[in-house]
């Protein structure tokens, strides 16, 4: 979910023609996973540098195609250190997004 100081630029026209931009550049597959040898739908654009107050009006920052990877769900919790729901009982993903046994 957006933080209230970047609730206006997710909703902006620059956001979504950046946006539209990187998940063409994907094919709509989560980049992450593609570097591993999996097809997974991309779910969301994430800023390898994070958006601050301070940087939300730099466009190097904010809407460069090169501070920004698809990814999917799962790798984007990783991305932020939280721990993704198992895909299945007994399943999960590591760091690098690989199916892993658990438990």
């Amino acid at each position: 979910m957006a933080r209230d100081f970047a609730r206006a630029f997710y909703h902006s026209a620059a956001w979504a023609r950046a946006k539209a931009y990187v998940h063409a550049r994907s094919h709509g597959l989560c980049e992450r996973c593609a570097e591993a040898g999996r097809a997974t739908p991309a779910r969301i654009v994430h800023h390898k540098v994070p958006l601050t107050p301070a940087n939300i009006g730099d466009p190097r920052v904010a809407l460069d195609p090169d501070n920004l990877v698809d990814v999917c769900m799962d790798c984007h919790a990783a991305l932020h250190g939280e721990r993704p729901e198992p895909i299945r009982p007994g399943l999960s993903f590591d760091e690098a997004g690989n199916v892993v046994r658990v438990g």
